[in-house]
């Protein structure tokens, strides 16, 4: 009996290693924080080691290979590996033997209020940009309304409003928008009428139709972060940094809109009602600051609007916390304040803007409430 536990162990404990070391191996962060040098980062994106791995877990896990084979994220090396950790499925054996061996899985299946447990109800990170090669490649936007620091030269610095929209990652791009490309690699530019600050853009002047002030910032953060030499997991830093210095001047502000695009394709991020194409939109919550209960309670009365008006514009509510990322997201600036992807990497202007305006009016019938009640 103890050697048929311990044989039992062995290769349960090895598929835990193995794991780790993959972790630990992949986790930019990690690689940013203590020794991030190009040699690693060609090391966790190299084929070689990659199918290395692929056939050491092989060993432990027979169904592994196949399910990397089919595992639908663009990502390369690694980073692919760990990729597939976010695509549980209950339904098939693999994510059900993952799970029995890694419990901090089961997160996942609670961590999304509002939709069903599949694929959908996990964000997509995009691969971080090479901040030089971007700026190298197409110059920035040249609205005639932005001064040289990338920000709008109007009357935003000192106007008073009630929303501020704004972009963390204002690169992420939208490939229809997009002169070339056709993977969600391809999706940066820091071209406005490309990224997402075209979708903020269609948000703030709906919102402003509908008689909500709001101030929309457009800077360009991938050259502010690269003149900076900051990388892209300082980007919430700076972000913060253009939030304090807009409420220092805008004591009104009470609604924070973070607004991103997801990386996932074109049949997770859309939806037809009425036969009308949308943009689905993806709340997302950090977890970790003092603003988390409210911050969550915001979102879910939008989404339950949302849903009970547009059913399926929402992909639900992620909560993530510190070991899913930044965790806070600038969300312990107000109890309004919330992260949004809207759409994904293949959504079209048509449905940005069918999406933005079902958005504007919701919110701006939220905020007309609430200073109703407060009065």
């Amino acid at each position: 009996m103890y050697n048929f536990k311990k044989l039992l162990l062995v290769p349960i404990f090895s598929t835990i290693i193995t794991i780790l070391f993959v972790s630990f191996m992949s986790l930019p962060a990690f690689q940013s924080k203590y020794f991030y040098s190009p040699i690693i980062n060609n090391l966790t994106a190299s084929e070689t080691t990659t199918n290395y791995i692929v056939s050491l877990m092989e060993k432990e896990i027979p169904l592994f290979k196949e399910s990397f084979q089919d595992n639908p994220k663009e990502s390369s090396g690694i980073q692919k590996i760990m990729s597939m950790f976010n695509y549980v499925d209950t339904n098939n054996r693999f994510t059900l033997l993952i799970n029995g061996e890694i419990p901090s899985l089961d997160f996942y299946a609670d961590n999304t209020f509002g939709v069903n447990n599949n694929q959908e109800n996990t964000p997509i990170e995009s691969p971080p940009p090479d901040f030089k090669e971007l700026l190298d490649k197409e110059p920035s936007n040249t609205d005639e309304d932005e001064n040289e620091n990338g920000n709008k030269e109007n009357s935003t610095k000192n106007k008073q409003a009630d929303v501020f929209i704004y972009h963390s990652h204002s690169w992420e791009a939208f490939l229809p928008l997009m002169e070339s490309g056709t993977k969600p690699s391809d999706a940066s530019s820091i071209n406005n009428k490309e990224n997402v600050v075209y979708a903020g853009e269609l948000l703030s002047s709906k919102l402003e139709s509908l008689g909500v002030s709001t101030i929309h910032d457009t800077t360009n953060v991938t050259k502010e972060l690269h003149e900076r030499g900051w990388n892209y997991y300082n980007s919430y830093q700076f972000s913060r940094e253009t939030i304090e210095e807009t409420v220092a001047a805008n004591k009104r502000l009470q609604y924070f809109i973070d607004i991103h695009r997801d990386a996932a394709r074109h049949d997770v991020t859309t939806v037809t009602i009425d036969g009308k194409k949308y943009a689905k939109l993806f709340f997302i919550v950090g977890k970790e600051n003092k603003n988390f209960e409210a911050n969550h309670a915001f979102a879910k009365k939008l989404n339950k609007e949302l849903e009970s008006k547009y059913p399926g514009i929402s992909r639900g509510i992620f909560i993530k916390d510190k070991s899913q990322g930044n965790g806070v997201y600038n969300q312990d600036i107000s109890e309004n304040s919330m992260l949004i992807e809207l759409g994904g990497v293949d959504n079209t202007k048509e449905e940005l803007k069918n999406t933005s305006d079902v958005l504007a009016k919701v919110l701006s019938d939220y905020i007309i409430q609430a200073e109703k009640v407060n009065n």
